[in-house]
């Protein structure tokens, strides 16, 4: 049960770093720390040919991107429901999410599901590779 609190809280870190107001500096240095040196975070994307049209980005990439977003966009994004499986030193998640301009509006600006997959490293879990879809 330890492992899928530590687990969960960080996802919950991973979607808090992300959230906030329109130019708010990020923590990314705590950000990078949540992942493996080689992780990989991929949107999935398709085409009308349902062909994948994304491929995966390294951290660094990817911070790179969700800055420019997040400089001139309030964006909050929270995990709803969590499903992790643990098979010693790697585990899954399943993470279903929305988000929002503001933590006081009615709906969501998307839903979606992040598949995490991570390993424990260095006496502590850390996001190996990402994917998710919304919608």
């Amino acid at each position: 049960m330890e492992n899928q609190l530590e687990i969960k809280k960080l996802i919950d870190n991973f979607y808090i770093i992300i959230s906030g107001k329109s130019g708010e500096e990020r923590n990314w240095d705590s950000f990078r720390k949540l992942f493996y040196s080689n992780a990989h975070l991929m949107s999935a994307k398709f085409n009308s040919g349902n062909e994948c049209t994304t491929m995966p980005v390294n951290v660094d990439s990817y911070i790179l991107g969700l800055d420019r977003f997040l400089r001139v966009n309030d964006f909050y994004e929270y995990g709803l429901n969590y499903k992790i499986n643990i098979f010693g030193n790697i585990a899954h998640v399943y993470s279903e999410y929305e988000a929002k301009r503001s933590l006081k509006d009615n709906e969501p600006i998307k839903r979606g599901i992040n598949l995490v997959q991570l390993i424990y490293d260095e006496d502590r879990w850390k996001i190996l590779n990402m994917v998710w879809q919304d919608k």
